[in-house]
């Protein structure tokens, strides 16, 4: 969606220098976060596109619904950039579990539709499998700035040595792409389609059917894939190629709301000089809702609902009398159960933590391991972003109080499995999924 003015003419421009070297020095300094990105889960793993256009493998929670707005600027002032800034707005919907659709609006004549369905998988930390479509639409031609052979980035009006215009067409881009998490916090994406995810410059012809078969056909389809690195629990680094851009970036999940700013089209100012240079700066923000009464939200006075019963604080450290030691029911861990969107102790559940200690406790004077694993839980009223936080303050909240009761913290460790294992599905049942299990290491 064109907004704003062309520009003309063409000036040294050093930005692109500014962005390098920002890129290396978060490149230098990523080992130093991998240590705290340890500590988040995959689980933040969750999203329908990778960077700037990158499907993955994930689709929307059912009953949820995203709204997206991105824009990009040019990073250089030549002929072959499109000079003036543009953006897009999306909305996302997902009817059933495992489909998506979404209707994207590149200008204010040009709406394309799209949908994914996710074959395999489920969880963000598992291998996964989906197939879609996108830019489906009126016109065969069709991009971000808008529709027909004229309307179109520079680098998707590919041309033979006659320069007769070869670009396939955009509208139907089917896609197959498979999401496969290599580490707790890192991940890599790799697909193939057609439409928009065909080029044939000179460094990416090699990953396009047309190099291998020769000539040039409207079913063409080439590779596309990348990757993704937590160098922090809410942060990552993003890189994504096709046979058309090259794109790094950033973005940054917080709960409901992410936030993207990234280098596209990077190949233009990489392996193109002087006027044949190109290049556009993305920002983008997306807000996902969780179910369409979170829309109906905005729009009238939310009831707040009632402060969380007050806890009594720990009674202090447990004395526990040495002698025989106990049997193994005495060792047994009970969970504690927690309110809606809630990480506080309540006055029952204080008492069961008690219990608890005196286990642990016990089975340490007895001269055997005492570690143990606190697991946060969810029910899955929430994005499962927004579910891996909350189930990490349960635990946390769990592990604080039994640090109180005499508990050496260094027995315990703290983990969040958000909404990833909940032994209920039934939405009655769902005040069960939220809770803290206790678990023996050893």
């Amino acid at each position: 969606m064109v907004v704003g003015s062309p520009r003309t003419g063409f000036r040294r421009d050093r930005r692109p220098v500014l962005l390098c070297a920002i890129a290396a020095l978060a490149l230098v300094a990523a080992p130093a976060w991998v240590g705290r990105a340890a500590a988040a889960t995959s689980r933040q793993f969750n999203s329908p596109t990778l960077l700037y256009e990158t499907p993955t493998a994930d689709v929307l929670p059912p009953g949820a619904l995203a709204l997206a707005a991105d824009m990009t600027y040019p990073l250089v002032q030549t002929s072959q950039n499109v000079n003036y800034p543009e953006a897009n707005v999306n909305i996302r919907f997902s009817p059933i579990k495992r489909l998506d659709f979404a209707l994207t609006a590149y200008t204010f004549s040009d709406y394309v539709l799209e949908a994914k369905y996710r074959i395999l998988g489920g969880e963000p930390d598992r291998f996964g499998l989906a197939v879609g479509v996108y830019d489906v639409g009126l016109n065969g031609y069709v991009s971000p700035v808008g529709h027909d052979t004229a309307d179109a980035w520079p680098d998707t009006k590919y041309t033979d040595s006659s320069k007769t215009n070869v670009r396939t067409y955009e509208s139907f881009s089917a896609f197959a792409v498979a999401s496969l998490p290599v580490t707790r916090f890192a991940r890599l994406n790799i697909g193939l389609g057609r439409g928009r995810f065909v080029g044939y410059s000179i460094h990416s012809k090699y990953f396009n059917s047309d190099f291998l078969l020769g000539g040039y056909h409207q079913w063409a389809v080439a590779l596309f894939g990348g990757a993704e690195i937590y160098v922090l629990p809410h942060v990552a680094l993003v890189a994504e190629a096709s046979t058309r851009d090259l794109n790094a970036g950033v973005k940054a999940n917080f709960g409901s709301f992410t936030a993207t700013a990234a280098w596209t089209k990077m190949e233009g100012l990489v392996f193109s000089e002087g006027d044949e240079r190109f290049g556009r700066l993305f920002v983008g923000a997306s807000y996902q809702f969780n179910d369409l009464s979170g829309l109906a939200g905005l729009f009238r006075r939310r009831e707040c609902p009632p402060p969380p019963e007050p806890v009594p604080p720990p009674p202090g450290p447990i004395e526990v009398p040495v002698g025989p030691a106990p049997s193994e029911r005495k060792f047994e861990l009970l969970p504690i159960y927690f309110d809606l969107d809630q990480s506080v102790i309540r006055p029952g559940d204080a008492e069961i933590l008690k219990r608890n200690a005196e286990a642990i406790l016990a089975k340490a004077r007895a001269g055997l391991k005492a570690d143990v694993l606190i697991e946060g839980h969810c029910c899955p009223l929430a994005s499962e972003m927004y579910n891996v936080g909350l189930g990490m303050r349960r635990a946390e909240a769990a592990q604080a109080y039994l640090v109180g009761l005499g508990v050496d913290a260094a027995l315990l460790t703290a983990e969040s499995f958000g909404e990833a294992n909940p032994p209920y599905t039934d939405t009655a049942d769902y005040h069960l999924d939220r809770r803290c299990e206790f678990k023996w290491k050893y």
